[in-house]
């Protein structure tokens, strides 16, 4: 691939560049109009989807996340080759946020604004990427089981390792089934998917002169929307046991976009699937760099956070069905 030459590219901006600090995601320049972030996109489409949803979130309303600069001659990217490049400012103060209902519920009504100006005018098919996460949990669940089937066989486990799987693993692939099935739900109405990142981490948000701001996105792996949803509120739930920091942000989402059993059958899927256990037992069996004890320890935890987000689940099944209730009234 073409080398891209950086001093080049920064001559294109209005900015002078007083010097260039690579960094693990973007090279860092400080220059005469304060600190920027350069980053090069492997993919000029995906740029291009995430330069067009963070505008038309500007046009709702919503200015406090991080924008591309544009160049001298007013373009907001660059395209050089096949990557793209895209130049952004630097926050050098940047807080953690709040824990509580109130910015839970400003959170969710941010994420609903980021959905509803990434399903306007998507330039990808969601149903494709629909299909890809049926695959994915497909083949996940059909390793697990046939790892299970194998290590029935081999025995290589002691006897209380044994014990231990032969309890872990029906359960565990009766839920991982389950999960698949309600991917090929027909409640989910193909109409209402559309494509959005795959994460939302706590990390994407920070405060900013005392202001929530919306931060990151730059390397997404793009999915149907609600599987970032699903991840985020999941950690939120297994962080602080707190359903009502879940509430204010369901709450906040509905108040801009309301939730439908296509949004909720997402949710359930993507929260219920146990994707951190199944990883963690087979590497665990096979690798076989810890001590027998630790390895069960580790699954035990993430059975015990598994256990906790079923609390979870309940939860969004209730208010699924809620939904469901009043839309038949």
């Amino acid at each position: 691939m073409e080398k891209i030459n950086l001093s080049e590219v920064c001559q294109r901006y209005r900015a002078r560049v007083i010097h260039i600090t690579p960094l693990n995601d973007c090279h860092l320049l400080e220059t005469n109009r304060g600190p920027k972030e350069l980053r090069i996109w492997p993919r000029v489409d995906i740029m291009r989807w995430s330069f067009a949803w963070r505008e038309r979130m500007v046009r709702q309303g919503f200015r406090d996340l991080e924008r591309f600069i544009r160049t001298k001659d007013s373009k907001p990217y660059l395209v050089v080759g096949q990557r793209g490049i895209t130049l952004t400012d630097h926050l050098r103060r940047i807080e953690s946020i709040p824990l509580g209902t109130d910015t839970m519920r400003q959170c969710g009504k941010i994420v609903a604004m980021m959905h509803e100006s990434q399903r306007d005018g998507s330039i990808f098919h969601p149903a494709d990427f629909w299909e890809r996460e049926q695959a994915r949990m497909a083949a996940t669940t059909r390793r697990v089981k046939d790892f299970w089937e194998s290590l029935r066989y081999r025995g290589r486990q002691s006897g209380r390792d044994h014990r231990f799987y032969s309890w872990l693993f029906p359960p565990l692939l009766e839920r991982m089934e389950r999960c698949t099935d309600m991917l090929l739900s027909t409640r989910i109405d193909q109409k209402e998917l559309f494509v959005s990142h795959g994460t939302l981490r706590p990390d994407n948000w920070g405060l900013v002169n005392d202001k929530l701001f919306l931060r990151g996105f730059f390397q997404p792996v793009l999915s149907v929307a609600q599987r970032d949803t699903a991840g985020y509120l999941r950690d939120l739930f297994v962080r602080h046991e707190d359903l009502s920091l879940i509430e204010a942000f369901l709450s906040g989402y509905e108040e801009i976009r309301p939730l439908g059993q296509t949004d909720y059958t997402l949710l359930l899927a993507f929260m219920a699937y146990p994707e951190e256990i199944s990883h963690m037992v087979q590497s665990s069996i096979e690798v076989y760099r810890e001590p027998g004890e630790a390895r069960l320890a580790r699954i035990e935890q993430a059975v015990n956070r598994q256990q906790m987000v079923d609390q979870l689940l309940k939860y969004i099944a209730e208010r699924a069905e809620e939904t469901r209730s009043e839309s038949k009234a």
